[in-house]
């Protein structure tokens, strides 16, 4: 964090903030075997912390494989820095050198802190309308399936419902911004994303090369999501996106949640993250963008998730009406997860809660307990 709490903002700004639906698309917590029971004076992420922050909804990815090099332009596939993580963090021998377990221990680390707490796992549409706080498992890089179609359902099966085409380097499935080819999606990729969507997997574009954003929206007939990033036009960059790729996403009836470290935005600080916001806003509308954190992500943040209403109040600030505050903060992510397809998630709020069973701005209520059983309960249920 560059500014540690705890923040201050006033009690209107706050009430307002915890009066209304709020999502963050991308945190990295699970990681680093920390107790998220627990409040830490490290990191950015914790369910105290959460709760503080009044976040509502908050999608926890699952990183399998970090490259050595970690550049931004160019990284090869075939160094891996987790295996000491996993041994350090005393975790099973199966998850040093295997990515698809290291997803399946995180997973089972999720269901165990939703067994231990009021959190609730989403796993399917009816669950975005539980009381209290919410997870929902992201996995961040295909990789993890190994070229093996049988794991997209393994994978699903463990409760992830969101998934990111590629990391941080070129896999089986799709090329990388930070690759070192940056191709499109290839045969195998393009066989998962028909898979993905009747499954209900939200597809998540972060980190894809641009051929590979264009193949996707090229297939995808459902909203897809980039969950943590930046854009061009206020911070260059070989991940950010262009102009013409957030009008895609628009068309495409997606949300583009926007990070809050200095790659992303340039300027790491409340107000590089409001101007991201407004640029997103003025190219693809107000129904397009969202919150995404990569807290945890080992980035700097100018603050830690019990800071959000300081950007609740800088978005206010903004001139923004309370409505598309609400939007932002997380109406958008809410009405894309709770849409079946991108027709829906193109209609006006009359039509979202009509057809997505969605109301703009809802309050946050008391916490309630879902089970981790439930992860295959949701088998051939109602999904996304």
């Amino acid at each position: 964090m560059l500014v540690p709490g705890p923040y201050t903002t006033s009690d209107k700004t706050r009430a307002f903030h915890h009066n209304t639906f709020v999502a963050d698309l991308h945190a990295d917590p699970l990681l680093w075997g920390r107790d998220l029971l627990e409040r830490h004076a490290r990191g950015h992420v914790d369910l105290p912390r959460l709760l503080d922050g009044g976040v509502d909804l908050q999608v926890f990815s699952v990183v399998t494989k970090v490259p050595r090099s970690r550049k931004y332009d160019n990284n090869r596939s075939d160094t891996d820095t987790l295996p000491l993580l996993f041994l350090a963090s005393w975790r099973s021998p199966a998850t040093w050198f295997n990515p698809k377990e290291r997803a399946l221990i995180q997973a089972d680390e999720m269901h165990r802190l939703v067994e231990q707490s009021s959190l609730s796992l989403v796993l399917r549409r009816g669950d975005l309308s539980n009381d209290g706080l919410k997870g929902l498992l992201s996995l961040e890089g295909m990789h993890a399936l190994g070229g093996r179609e049988d794991a997209l359902m393994e994978l699903y099966s463990a409760g992830f419902r969101m998934m990111g085409l590629v990391h941080q380097f070129d896999n089986e499935v799709a090329g990388s911004a930070h690759g070192i080819d940056k191709y499109g999606l290839t045969e195998f990729g393009r066989s998962l994303i028909p898979r993905m969507e009747a499954l209900g997997i939200t597809i998540d574009l972060a980190h894809a090369s641009p051929a590979a954003v264009e193949d996707v929206l090229g297939l995808a007939t459902k909203p897809v999501v980039v969950s943590h990033g930046g854009v061009q036009g206020t911070c260059p960059g070989p991940r950010n996106l262009s102009d013409a790729q957030l009008r895609s996403i628009a068309e495409n009836g997606g949300v583009v949640g926007i990070g809050y470290w200095k790659v992303a935005i340039c300027d790491a600080s409340l107000n590089g993250i409001v101007a991201a916001i407004l640029y997103v806003i003025k190219v693809a509308g107000i129904d397009h963008v969202g919150l995404g954190s990569d807290f945890d992500g080992n980035v700097a943040a100018p603050f830690d998730t019990t800071g959000l209403p300081l950007l609740t109040g800088s978005l206010l600030a903004a001139g923004l009406s309370g409505e598309d505050v609400g939007k932002i903060l997380g109406g958008n992510v809410k009405r894309l997860l709770g849409c079946r397809n991108r027709k829906f998630a193109k209609l006006d709020t009359k039509w979202f809660t009509f057809a997505c069973k969605l109301t703009p701005n809802p309050s946050r209520q008391a916490g309630s307990k879902l089970s981790a059983r439930n992860a295959q309960a949701g088998l051939g249920q109602e999904r996304y």
